[in-house]
């Protein structure tokens, strides 16, 4: 919903006869959609009556400090409250309530159109100056995004965008759930090819893969060379560079490097008479399969379905589906 001084459209109706306003006290704004049975509490810095919630977001886009509105009914029965909000709900995220008698709406910000891009543990805090948007972190987690930060393997600085842990999160999925990231960033989790995409567009961006059994073994693959791409090329992946514990399951018998991303709904793999990722119920860069599926089902150690398990051939074979994996990245100059 765009409003604009003096002349004003609304989602509804367009408001006008306000030719009084001098040009200089233009402001162009651009509301959000209505959030119902909401309201921001603690921050009102103006509150009206009007008859309509034309006339209250007229009311907010005349005072310059206000980035937000309750709308709800007055004690006449008559007319409306127009609680006018210095703050909105993501930087006041605390004070979001709930109201059924009240709707809530903020002027239009990046946290609004960008998704929840600070994830689950972070608050977007929006910069209606300049139309940006930064994230403000829960404990332990760093970075643009809040993503989960490994600050102690091989001297930390790691950014982890998968992890297995226990089965209790669902990987075989398709294709948008893989775009965008999904899980639990407390136990299992992918960040999302379009976020890998975003942290891997340099040069200098190494992979280590940490890999564990039901015995308590631990072993790890690093890669120098790590790099996806956008999503116009299926996300299609730049590895290698091996090193490491774990034998090479990425770049050997069936390498990855220069495979695009397939999902159980979007085939890209190279293998003209089968379905990777439908047959071995995972979500890779496959080539005429795999060597590893990391995505795949979490059997909990050795199972007889062939290779469709949270499997790396290197370590422990094709049988058997591995305890924990996490796969991380940092950037390549901080290689000791």
């Amino acid at each position: 919903m765009f409003l604009f001084w003096p002349l004003i459209a609304l989602s509804v109706t367009l408001v006008s006869g306000l030719g009084r306003m001098k040009t200089n006290d233009l402001r162009a704004v651009n509301f959000a959609a209505e959030i119902t049975g909401r309201k921001l509490l603690g921050r009102v810095i103006k509150e009206t009556e009007e008859e309509s919630e034309d006339a209250c977001q007229l009311q907010c886009v005349d005072e310059s400090r206000c980035l937000s509105y309750n709308f709800g009914p007055a004690e006449d029965g008559k007319r409306f409250k127009c609680q006018l909000s210095d703050s909105d709900r993501f930087a006041a995220v605390d004070n979001f309530s709930q109201d059924d008698e009240f709707s809530y709406r903020g002027i239009q910000s990046s946290c609004e159109t960008s998704g929840s891009i600070c994830g689950e543990k972070g608050i977007c805090i929006p910069n209606y100056q300049d139309g940006s948007a930064r994230c403000k972190c829960k404990g332990g987690f760093r970075g643009p995004t809040c993503v989960l930060c490994d600050m102690n393997t091989d001297g930390g600085g790691w950014t982890v965008f998968q992890r297995r842990l226990d089965g209790s999160v669902d990987f075989f999925l398709g294709w948008e759930p893989y775009k965008y990231g999904f899980g639990n960033p407390d136990s299992e989790f992918w960040l999302g090819n379009d976020n890998l995409h975003h942290l891997t567009d340099s040069d200098d961006v190494m992979l280590r893969v940490d890999l564990e059994d039901f015995e308590g073994n631990i072993t790890y693959a690093e890669y120098t060379t790590f790099k996806v791409a956008d999503e116009a090329d299926k996300y299609r992946l730049l590895i290698g560079g091996y090193s490491g514990t774990a034998g090479d399951s990425m770049l050997e018998k069936q390498p990855l490097s220069g495979m695009q991303f397939s999902t159980k709904d979007n085939e890209n793999d190279k293998n003209p008479n089968d379905h990777c990722a439908l047959r071995f119920k995972g979500a890779w860069w496959y080539n005429r399969c795999h060597n590893s599926n990391l995505n795949g089902i979490y059997h909990g150690g050795a199972y007889t379905s062939y290779a469709d398990g949270v499997c790396w051939e290197g370590f422990k074979g094709l049988y058997y589906s591995l305890k924990r994996t996490e796969m991380k990245l940092r950037p390549r100059i901080m290689k000791k």
